[in-house]
C-alpha cells in the first residue's frame, strides 16, 4: 500500500489515504508517486496530493515488521496527521506549531526541517526527558514522582529569553 496526503488550504492535511501498490505502478513494476497522484485525481477529483510514509516519523524510517529504525532515510520527515502540514520548501510533513498550556501560540519555537518537529528556543531542564513536539518535559525525577514535571511557558520566555520551562506539580 502507498500512502498519500489530500492538501487543502495552506498545504493542511484534510485526510490521508492508501493506494494499492499496483496503482501506482509503471508496466514494469516500479512505484511512481505521479502514477499514484493520477490514480487519486481520476477517482477522487482532487488535485493536490503528496505521497508520505507509514513508516517514517521524526526524520526516520523505521521497518513495519520489527518498528527498529532502518538506514534509509526518512520520507519527507513524519507521517502527517488531519491538520498538519505539507511544507513546500523543506518537502516535509510537520505538526502545526504547539501552544503552550496557557493557550499561547509558541512563536519562539523552531521546526527542525530534518525531524519535521518544532523546537524550543531552549534545551529542556538537564535531565529532563525530551519527546519532540511535546510541550511537557518529564525528568528522571519526575518519571519517579510524576506528580512533578516541566511546562514550556510562552510568555515567560517572551518576557525573559533566559526563561521558558516551568517546574510545575499535579496532585494524583
Amino acid at each position: 500500500m502507498a500512502h498519500y496526503a489530500k492538501l487543502g488550504l495552506d498545504n493542511i492535511v484534510t485526510t490521508v489515504l492508501t493506494v494499492d501498490t499496483i496503482d501506482c505502478m509503471t508496466r514494469g513494476g516500479i512505484e511512481k508517486e505521479e502514477i499514484g497522484l493520477e490514480h487519486l485525481i481520476k477517482h477522487h477529483g482532487h488535485e493536490l496530493w503528496k505521497k508520505c510514509s507509514y513508516n517514517t516519523r521524526y526524520g526516520v524510517r523505521y521497518n513495519p515488521e520489527t518498528n527498529e529504525p532502518t538506514d534509509q532515510p526518512g520520507f519527507r520527515a513524519n507521517y502527517p496527521g488531519t491538520g498538519w502540514y505539507y511544507n513546500s520548501e523543506h518537502d516535509i510533513f510537520h505538526p502545526p506549531i504547539p501552544i503552550d498550556n496557557n493557550n499561547n501560540v509558541c512563536n519562539s519555537y523552531i521546526l527542525n526541517t530534518t525531524t519535521g518537529m518544532w523546537m524550543p528556543p531552549l534545551d529542556p531542564p538537564e535531565g529532563t526527558y525530551f519527546s519532540p513536539g511535546q510541550l511537557t518535559e518529564y525528568s528522571a525525577e519526575s518519571l519517579d514522582n510524576p506528580a512533578i514535571y516541566y511546562d514550556w511557558d510562552e510568555e515567560l520566555y517572551q518576557s525573559d529569553s533566559t526563561k521558558g520551562w516551568v517546574l510545575k506539580t499535579r496532585e494524583l
